[in-house]
């Protein structure tokens, strides 16, 4: 350190101003020509030479021990260091290179013993109270060691940037990361174009993404308008040619809120609870249903809202989670033209309700490779209410227990800002009502591309599709055969990045749905614009 090698020289000038007694002999004025050169290992060869002529000299054994410090050999100076300080005459100015060798080799029960003398002493305060500083944060013990900092840049204010780095340091090990980052601040001040100040800007970067990835609370709100040409999911055949006018524009809201226990951070096991809400208000317009009465398409506004919680436990190359989760889903039926026209609207309203659990083992191949391994149950209970009344037959029930597993895999690049992914799931729904008994094959990929390096804006492209083969496992007592569905979902989209918190969102989804039953046989397109707030 440049600190270091000005105290080395001034050490060698005091000593030779002082009038002390230098050993005579020839090899120790040679010893101190290549030492003055920087010749260090020739310098060394004479030091020896000359102890062994005189080894009760504290000077030759001084600058024995300087030499094998300078050369980075601290185990091998402390014995000389260490007779520079104890023989006659004592050379005071060994005492701080003594306890920098002690502190170096990890002794810290002598370095403190000798920290002792040189503050009774009062040799060479400001650097006793920063190696004081130093040894004690070896030790872990940050209030002495910011004690000793604080006294150091006291009493040489020459020093300040440096214990203040220090300081930082102590603090970002105990704990106390905002303070640490204050005390980063500190050390720019001093001197922002230093070399210091430089390590200390990353430093207070990296502390500064450190509290945005360890925030506990974490909340997302979206509004988008979206234009859906096929609200009602028609499909065709005579039985629902008489339906018209199912195409509609809709505004939709997301809602996100998230908390992640403080201990999830620097502990193997995590906790996370989610709160997540989605809507859909469809405009008012009136449409024809299959029995050719009028309706109001604003009978499929939508709300779910999901309550989860995820602990987990991370090893050293794969995690453990167990996400549980209960979902209440409403469905606004002939209500009227909106949710909230009557104070029971969360009674009138309800649809469906789910509870799952879904264990999931992560483990990366890796350092860009995850795999994924997961099983799942769910619980699905549709409602009986005014507005949606008990099935007309038991076999169209579908309430039903869900068994799941899936295995996938990610892949990051661009410094994790882009993604892709692949995921295969099975389902069996076990279903009260024969007609909905089935099994799913789904196959699902992700992509997300950042464009920035491309385009030199802040946007995003994002892609996602799966294909679910669901094969009924009776025959439908209504159509007499047995229905099978080969689903396809598309989306493409931008994501532009207005704000570090705000993106604004663009989106084109298709879905076909090829069904050997004609009425649940259908193409929906959507086309979607909105914003999306995250804090």
């Amino acid at each position: 350190m440049k600190w270091c090698a000005i105290f080395v020289i001034t050490v060698v000038v005091f000593i030779s101003c002082t009038g002390i007694a230098f050993a005579q002999s020839k090899a120790f004025e040679m010893g101190m020509k290549e030492f003055r050169d920087e010749n260090y290992e020739e310098a060394l060869t004479y030091f020896l030479e000359a102890r062994k002529a005189e080894p009760a000299s504290s000077t030759v054994a001084f600058y024995v021990g300087l030499t094998y410090k300078i050369m980075e050999q601290h185990k091998d100076a402390i014995p000389y260091l260490r007779d520079a300080v104890t023989f006659t005459p004592r050379i005071k100015e060994a005492l701080v290179e003594l306890i920098d060798a002690l502190y170096q080799t990890d002794n810290i029960k002598e370095a403190k013993e000798w920290l002792e003398v040189g503050e009774k002493e009062g040799i060479q305060p400001a650097r006793i109270q920063f190696l004081k500083g130093l040894v004690y944060l070896k030790d872990k013990k940050y209030p002495e060691a910011i004690a000793g900092f604080e006294k150091a840049k006291e009493i040489d204010p020459s020093m300040t940037q440096l214990a203040e780095f220090q300081i930082a340091n102590a603090n970002m090990q105990a704990g106390k990361y905002k303070e640490a980052q204050n005390r980063f601040k500190a050390v720019i001040g001093v001197d922002p174009k230093s070399d210091m100040a430089t390590l200390a800007r990353d430093y207070d970067k990296a502390l500064a993404e450190k509290f945005e990835r360890e925030r506990p609370w974490r909340f997302s709100g979206g509004l988008s308008y979206k234009y859906d040409t096929n609200v009602v999911a028609k499909g065709s055949g005579p039985i629902v040619d008489a339906i018209s006018g199912h195409e509609d524009s809709a505004l939709n809201l997301s809602l996100r809120i998230g908390y992640t226990a403080p201990f999830s951070f620097n502990k193997p096991y995590n906790l996370t609870f989610q709160y997540s809400l989605y809507a859909d208000k469809y405009f008012p317009k009136q449409y024809t249903r299959a029995d050719g009465t009028m309706g109001n398409l604003s009978e499929y506004n939508t709300i779910s809202q999901t309550i989860s919680a995820i602990p987990g436990y991370n090893f050293d190359k794969w995690s453990l989670s167990l996400p549980m989760s209960y979902t209440y889903s409403s469905l606004q039926g002939d209500k009227g033209n909106d949710f909230l026209n009557e104070l029971s609207w969360w009674n009138t309203t309800r649809y469906m309700e789910q509870t799952g659990i879904n264990p999931t083992a992560r483990f990366m191949v890796t350092q860009n490779n995850i795999g994924e391994v997961s099983l799942g149950y769910s619980k699905k209970y549709y409602f009986e209410t005014p507005l949606h009344s008990e099935p007309l037959s038991p076999d169209e029930n579908r309430n039903s227990n869900v068994m799941s597993g899936g295995l996938g895999w990610t892949y990051f690049f661009k410094e994790g800002k882009g993604q892709a992914g692949l995921k295969y799931t099975y389902a069996e729904e076990d279903a009260e009502g024969r007609n909905w008994t089935n099994r799913e094959h789904r196959f699902s990929a992700s992509f997300i591309y950042p464009l920035k390096d491309l385009l030199t804006v802040p946007l995003k492209f994002q892609f996602s599709g799966d294909a679910a083969f669901t094969q009924y496992k009776y025959n439908n007592v209504v159509f007499d055969m047995t229905r099978r569905d080969d689903t396809y979902n598309t989306a493409f989209g931008l994501i532009y990045e207005l704000t570090k918190n705000i993106d604004i969102l663009t989106q084109y989804t298709y879905v076909r749905d090829k069904c050997n039953i004609s009425i649940y046989d259908y193409t929906r397109e959507i086309f979607s614009l909105g914003f999306e707030y995250r804090y």
